[in-house]
């Protein structure tokens, strides 16, 4: 019979965290006081220290993701206006212009990568589309809390990539959506 390995969590090694960000005292999934108490803090400019994975099987936090937030339709005007817009073409009438229906997400990403890299010349975060828990759905996020903790890119970065993509408000950090998006036993 395979055994399982043990979970040890102590609730007293989160208590550092505001009330909303802590897990279960029981170290069950989910949080503290639910997932809608912590959304209603969010987005927030600064993310409490301590919400970065442990390696091994461990009660591990959940992943925000720092950036901006968009609407499907938003996501693809930004793009189609800054320049790095990309479509699938394939069986298009001649003569059609490709819109919304016809925006290529994944390829669209790659491309923002590239002309941030190259011709913004940031090489500290690399830019990708995310799932989030807020009013608009999607997130351009530059980092996140698994990879440097509540450590944001520097800001000059930060305020030329939103410049770049022409958007008026400030970075801020958002629960992700897809993965990873409680407090639950998991191994990083």
């Amino acid at each position: 019979m395979r055994r399982l390995p043990a979970v040890y969590f102590n609730p007293a090694d989160y208590e550092h965290l505001p009330e909303n960000y802590q897990p279960p005292q029981d170290g069950s999934a989910g949080f503290r006081n639910g997932k809608d108490a912590l959304i209603a803090e969010l987005p927030t400019p600064n993310l409490p220290k301590g919400l970065i994975p442990k390696r091994g099987l461990h009660v591990q936090p959940p992943c925000f993701q720092y950036g901006w937030t968009l609407s499907h339709r938003q996501l693809f005007e930004t793009a189609t206006r800054s320049g790095f817009a990309a479509f699938k073409t394939r069986n298009l009438p001649p003569g059609t212009e490709p819109g919304l229906d016809r925006f290529a997400g994944h390829a669209t990403q790659e491309i923002l990568v590239k002309r941030v890299r190259d011709e913004l010349g940031i090489s500290s975060c690399t830019p990708k589309f995310v799932f989030v828990h807020s009013k608009e759905l999607f997130c351009i996020a530059l980092t996140s809390n698994y990879k440097r903790g509540n450590i944001t890119p520097p800001e000059a970065d930060v305020e030329a990539i939103r410049n770049f993509l022409g958007l008026e408000e400030p970075a801020a950090w958002f629960l992700d959506a897809h993965i990873s998006y409680q407090w639950e036993i998991r191994r990083f």
